[in-house]
């Protein structure tokens, strides 16, 4: 249930973010609901942990693929399309630690995160002569009830989702006009 608050505030649509059509249905949406779009969080992902690179299927490999970087690509490609009517926009992808310290069985997820990076650094360079940022946080274990459940447990270590969410709020402000094609990681104290 949406507090009534937030009645209004947001659209309720279910989308998959490998489908082009979808994903442009939904800018279409917001951008018709709320007049543009100012802040696009790429936060569409799946983990996979298993075989090792040369034993992954390839099937693998690309669900993989299609979720956690062609999604990206197509919200940012049509988000940014209503972002330039504006003349104003924030993009934030989330990349793994493993993109940039990939560990065995791990290798696929990595890839696949890693392209968010290539991704963010490349529309950084479209977009300089904008006023629309793109930027990656890269946070390491969340402290949530899921990760509490794995063994040997540290939420001491890990990162509180508060912290993440103020980062983002400071980050998608006036404030950061300048920082663009950043990589935040977030690690806490791993």
């Amino acid at each position: 249930m949406i507090a009534s608050d937030y009645k209004g505030k947001l659209v309720d649509m279910r989308v998959d973010a490998t489908k082009e059509e979808q994903v442009e249905a939904l800018m279409k949406k917001a951008k018709d609901t709320f007049g543009s779009i100012d802040i696009l969080l790429n936060m569409v992902g799946h983990f996979h942990v298993g075989e090792l690179l040369w034993e992954t299927d390839t099937a693998i490999f690309d669900n993989l693929l299609e979720v956690n970087l062609k999604s990206a690509f197509l919200c940012s490609k049509h988000a940014i399309k209503v972002m330039m009517e504006k003349g104003r926009g924030r993009i934030v992808f989330f990349p793994a630690r493993l993109a940039i310290e990939p560990q065995p069985r791990f290798g696929v997820y990595a890839i696949s995160k890693a392209g968010l990076i290539t991704l963010m650094l490349a529309l950084r360079e479209e977009l300089k002569d904008t006023n629309i940022t793109v930027n990656a946080v890269m946070p390491s274990v969340m402290d949530t009830w899921r990760t509490r459940r794995m063994p040997n447990a540290e939420p001491d270590k890990w990162v509180k989702p508060s912290e993440v969410a103020e980062l983002l709020y400071c980050l998608c402000s006036d404030e950061c006009d300048a920082l663009s094609g950043s990589l935040l990681k977030v690690f806490g104290k791993l």
